[in-house]
């Protein structure tokens, strides 16, 4: 029995990935989001994912902030968070027949 062929993991599939992630998890940290996604490099991802000329990316994206503990729990600092806004939409198809 032969393994199956691996799939190419373009930029527009780490996407998708991403986007799934944020929709069960809004708010999530580029190191929460790279945990999970597997995406290797994550901010290379979430700066194209807006970008509507790049094929298969369009998607919207909100932006905030929060506060996370750091040198061993005693300090804060903010770090941005990500939320899902929406998905690409699909552009009909104009040389077919409808």
């Amino acid at each position: 029995m032969t393994a199956p062929k691996p799939q190419p993991d373009d930029r527009a599939a780490q996407a998708a990935r991403v986007a799934d992630y944020l929709e069960q998890h809004p708010h999530a940290t580029q190191k929460e989001i790279d945990a999970v996604c597997d995406t290797g490099c994550i901010s290379k991802v979430l700066s194209d994912m807006p970008r509507p000329e790049l094929l298969g990316m369009g998607y919207g994206l909100a932006y905030g902030c929060r506060e996370v503990l750091c040198v061993a729990g005693t300090k804060r600092r903010p770090v941005r968070t990500y939320a899902l806004l929406h998905r690409p939409r699909t552009q009909p198809d104009l040389f077919t027949a409808t």
